[in-house]
């Protein structure tokens, strides 16, 4: 314990202050304070400050998670094996592991200005069948060197923004839409490996593009459905039109087309693929800063819909924001899913553990978060200040597996010395059922290099 002293006190004195056109993502305690400043149809969101650099900063960045974790209800259990698909209880369940499994992280960040960011930061945590089975660790009482996960790193990325357009190459989750699980496209997915551009042409009228490149690799049984030779590319691609009529509507229209097996053409990029999505949403705030959204998507392969509603108020002070909203969503089955393996709109990644030994291939939705066949309501609270947040958040309802009851309650404060956080978390969805509290203490070092 001395030494763990020892070494935090010495790196203190290298934490370092900076900002500038970064991304805030749910994981900053700053994003919600941010994004109820006003109307935000994306996620993640950039973060202006008046003290951004005006040159070139470089930074070594590592930071190491302090944790306890004390587990309520633990009768879930990830299944290991060899490269076979999960299912949706996997995916949902798997929040736990991103959410309180970290160990640390090392890498560096590039400043220049308000138009430049890079960042790699390789992000340790533990392997997903490692958490379930054996518990949570921090780096300083992990027991062996193969806990930890080699499915890294989740939010790394390159960023030019200036005037009306923004350049976004890298790692990292993707948001459209004015509902917090979009049916287009939604931040379910930890990451999404990507290309996105964003043109405003007016103030009026904007428009985003987005390359969505996932594992194009099949279980044994997937590749034995597929009847005839195919290339192995798997890339999805997302279309979306906003227009403000003024500061009350908002209206969209978007696509996601997939296009897997061969190559694309300018048609299945940009109008229609074999399989996909179209949608639509209207925002609306009539009176006393009272939000109405609204989206509907269909599958256009399939022609099966989905639809969600949401209300929503944000009260404002000078120092503090605090929402209040409801959102309603109905999916219809087989939404997502296909009976050709390639047709199916899911985003897959890989997860590799080592102790127990599996290699997993995590397919999350595009868009709702709790798949199809579902019937969801989401009651969300947020009190937001400029340096810290708490937020609840009560998904239940049913979808495929059966009823689902998911409580989520979270508090960060980034302080001068680093990061405080505070996680309740239980899920139950039919017979699987998890509960965890979570105090962690993420101490962050920023070391400036010279020019």
């Amino acid at each position: 314990m001395k030494k763990i002293t020892l070494f935090l006190y010495l790196s203190a004195i290298f934490i370092s202050g900076f900002a500038s056109a970064r991304l805030l993502s749910k994981n900053d305690p700053e994003y919600y304070y941010q994004v109820l400043n006003g109307v935000n149809l994306k996620y993640p969101i950039y973060y202006e400050s008046e003290n951004i650099p005006k040159e070139y900063r470089n930074y070594i960045h590592t930071s190491i998670d302090l944790k306890y974790e004390n587990r309520i209800i633990g009768s879930y259990t990830l299944e290991g094996g060899w490269y076979r698909p999960s299912n949706l209880t996997d995916i949902l369940f798997r929040d736990f592991v991103l959410k309180n499994g970290n160990l640390f992280n090392f890498g560096f960040k590039t400043y220049y200005g308000n138009n430049f960011f890079a960042q790699f930061i390789a992000d340790f945590r533990l392997g997903d069948t490692t958490y379930f089975k054996y518990g949570n660790y921090n780096i300083f009482n992990i027991p062996r060197i193969d806990y930890i996960s080699l499915d890294f790193p989740t939010f790394s990325y390159l960023s030019y923004k200036k005037d009306k357009m923004d350049f976004l190459i890298g790692r990292i989750p993707l948001s459209y839409g004015p509902m917090k699980y979009n049916l287009v496209l939604s931040d379910n997915s930890p990451y999404y490996d990507t290309m996105n551009i964003s043109y405003s042409f007016s103030d009026n009228l904007s428009y985003d593009f987005a390359i969505l490149s996932m594992v194009p690799q099949l279980s044994k049984d997937e590749q034995e459905k597929m009847e005839e030779k195919y290339i192995a590319s798997r890339n999805a691609f997302y279309n979306g039109i906003n227009y403000k009529f003024n500061e009350n509507l908002f209206f969209g229209l978007s696509s996601l087309n997939q296009v897997a097996g061969k190559l694309p053409n300018p048609i299945n990029i940009f109008v229609k693929s074999d399989v996909g999505i179209y949608g639509g949403y209207l925002k609306l705030i009539p009176f006393y800063d009272i939000n109405f959204n609204g989206e509907y998507a269909i599958n256009y392969n399939t022609l099966k819909s989905s639809y969600g509603l949401g209300v929503s108020k944000t009260f404002r002070t000078k120092s503090s924001r605090f929402k209040v909203g409801y959102e309603r969503y109905w999916i219809e089955d087989n939404f997502f899913s296909n009976e050709k393996p390639y047709q199916n709109l899911y985003y897959r990644t890989i997860a590799l553990s080592n102790e127990p030994g599996a290699r997993i291939f995590f397919d999350y939705p595009f868009g709702f978060k709790y798949g199809e066949n579902s019937k969801i309501g989401s009651l969300e609270l947020i009190l937001a200040f400029e340096k810290a947040s708490i937020s609840y958040i009560w998904d239940n309802g049913t979808n495929s597996f059966g009823k689902l009851n998911n409580h989520n309650i979270s508090f960060l404060w980034n302080t001068k010395i680093g990061k405080i956080g505070i996680d309740w978390m239980h899920l139950k969805n039919a017979e699987n059922e998890f509960e965890t509290f979570n105090l962690k203490y993420l101490f962050e070092v920023n070391i400036r290099l010279p020019k």
